[in-house]
């Protein structure tokens, strides 16, 4: 019985130590505050189990038709490249404020089954900046965006700058193929 209450005692002690943090604004939510390693591997472990439990029973369709990773790489080079760059392609200004960075893909997307980088790219992830893509694009597209990204490390940058350049003579994309 005495060590359920200094158990309980304990629990309200540290319950009312989180709240006073969370209330009292102390805590530096900026962009520039890089939490220390505990914190981030919290919560880059957490990220990636939850991906790959949410990505569970998901079955990627074929993706090796050029045409659907010639839509994949123009909707990567609209939406995509800003932040995480591309082979021959620095990622822009907007990125230099994010944290936790957005990742060159051309070096990451192998770390990834279809299956996760599909659910990445509908769903977005909390606590990064990475938008959820689903809620503005067919799932043609979203598929399309995979077969892409998971091409993506294979790429030259000629080959990627070829592909830019096919796309912005068929006119770009059409946001609601």
């Amino acid at each position: 019985m005495k060590l359920m209450t200094i158990l309980l005692v304990l629990l309200v002690v540290v319950g009312a130590g989180v709240l006073a943090v969370v209330y009292s604004g102390v805590y530096d939510v900026g962009t520039g505050n890089h939490d220390n390693g505990l914190m981030n591997w919290v919560l880059d472990t957490s990220m990636t189990h939850s991906v790959q439990r949410h990505a569970r029973g998901i079955s990627a369709p074929p993706l090796s038709d050029p045409a659907m990773i010639q839509l994949g790489a123009a909707h990567y080079h609209e939406m995509c490249a800003g932040c995480h760059g591309a082979p021959g392609v620095a990622h822009a200004e907007i990125a230099e404020g994010l944290w936790p960075e957005a990742p060159d893909l051309a070096k990451t997307a192998g770390d990834w089954t279809p299956a996760q980088l599909y659910w990445i790219i509908k769903n977005g992830l909390k606590f990064t900046s990475m938008p959820a893509w689903g809620p503005s694009h067919s799932e043609k597209e979203l598929w399309a965006m995979t077969a892409f990204v998971q091409k993506l490390p294979s790429l030259s940058p000629a080959e990627y700058k070829a592909m830019q350049d096919k796309a912005a003579q068929a006119g770009g994309i059409n946001m609601r193929d």
